[in-house]
């Protein structure tokens, strides 16, 4: 069993917490595409600065097989044994694990729309670093949303969204600003 670090108020050193962007929604919706350009972003517009990215996706994902391009970017894949039981994946554990060994200024959580969630409350509970949380679109989301036929789960996941995210096939053009890392 892997040795799970001190969380804050635990005992050991408190490194600076670095923001957390969850990126969330359906398969297709997007997710990867709008992360990348944002690390870009980031990229871009800091030189010097550095991100990484806690995949909590279930499956295949773009980024998983392959470096997003940025040189100072750091990847890691975090399984989720059940989508629905949060504090099984350890999503604290991951991240300040993945914050001690990369030392990013942001960490991108890419999770499935069905844990969201709940990892969203445990992360808040635990750790309650800075975050955002990015809810990418697919035609189908996008059309309930408009018809306002939205169920519970959407309605609540998008409540708390900072930003809503039109994806590639949702028939509209992306209309979210970029997010800029103010910390660096």
């Amino acid at each position: 069993m892997r040795a799970t670090p001190p969380y804050p108020g635990q005992g050991g050193p408190e490194p600076s917490a670095p923001r957390c962007v969850f990126v969330t929604g359906p398969r297709g919706a997007g997710k990867t595409r709008w992360l990348l350009g944002q690390i870009r972003n980031i990229e871009g517009s800091q030189p010097g600065a550095r991100c990484a990215v806690l995949l909590a996706e279930e499956g295949r994902t773009r980024i998983g097989g392959t470096a997003p391009g940025a040189r100072g970017t750091a990847v890691r894949r975090l399984l989720l044994p059940c989508p629905c039981c949060a504090a099984l994946a350890d999503l604290p554990g991951a991240l300040s694990e993945l914050a001690a060994i990369a030392r990013p200024a942001t960490i991108f959580v890419e999770v499935p729309a069905v844990a969201a969630s709940g990892l969203l409350a445990e992360f808040d509970r635990v750790l309650g670093w800075p975050r955002e949380v990015a809810v990418c679109l697919d035609r189908a989301w996008a059309n309930a949303m408009r018809e306002r036929e939205l169920s519970p789960f959407h309605t609540a996941l998008l409540d708390i969204a900072d930003h809503v995210v039109p994806g590639p096939a949702s028939g509209e053009t992306p209309a979210a600003p970029p997010i800029h890392n103010d910390a660096a």
